[in-house]
């Protein structure tokens, strides 16, 4: 088992002036990275990246999210045929979260904001956020049904600022009759996050580095 940080933290929303924007629900999960090197598949979750053949020993087995073991034995073999070798499927965790989702609109527990590919030093890079383009790191081209995508909140033709992102955000909490986490902002492949629950609790958004 390696041990190492794969997925880069995400920025928060600052004001900006592009042209297309793509809203995505922020969903409460786990990051969760799959990708196949040299025709192996890995899992990166945390700070930890750990082969796929390693799930059954007791150091993975330690730290592997709650139900991913269970997932992997059942999807593993379509994985090590399907994806293509250097492609990478980013995406959430659900289920271990303060906000609880309902199995009837969350059906899956693995959700894709995120196609990449991986260098041979294990480092993710040509990130893809348009949900469009998710069917490419699978060789037939097709998203299996037991994974999921995060949800498009809205799209746009400008990116809002804090006021229409507040609006928006209780438009949509009003919508799905729920708590939401808060946006990603994808603007031109560029990502930002707009957050609102934080521990399960409400609060403001604010710009911060991280």
């Amino acid at each position: 088992m390696i041990k190492k940080t794969i997925y880069p933290k995400t920025e928060r929303v600052k004001i900006s002036s592009e042209n297309i924007c793509e809203i995505t629900e922020k969903l409460d999960g786990s990051n969760l990275c799959i990708f196949k090197l040299n025709e192996k598949i890995y899992i990166a979750q945390r700070n930890n990246i750990y082969a796929i053949d390693e799930i059954d020993t007791n150091e993975v087995k330690q730290i592997i999210y709650k139900g991913l073991y269970a997932w992997l034995e059942e999807h593993k073999e379509f994985l090590e045929v399907e994806l293509q070798d250097n492609s990478c499927l980013c995406g959430e965790w659900i289920g271990m979260g303060k906000l609880k989702y309902s199995v009837d609109e969350f059906e899956q527990r693995f959700y894709m904001f995120a196609k990449a590919n991986v260098n041979p030093q294990m480092e993710l890079y040509n990130f893809r956020y348009y949900h469009s383009l998710f069917i490419y790191p699978f060789k037939s081209q097709v998203i299996p049904n037991f994974i999921g995508i995060v949800p498009v909140a809205y799209k746009l033709g400008i990116v809002p600022d804090k006021e229409k992102l507040d609006n928006l955000y209780e438009a949509y909490c009003k919508k799905t009759k729920r708590n939401v986490e808060g946006f990603v902002v994808n603007y031109n492949d560029r990502i930002s996050k707009y957050v609102r629950m934080k521990n399960g609790k409400l609060t403001e958004h604010f710009d911060r580095g991280e």
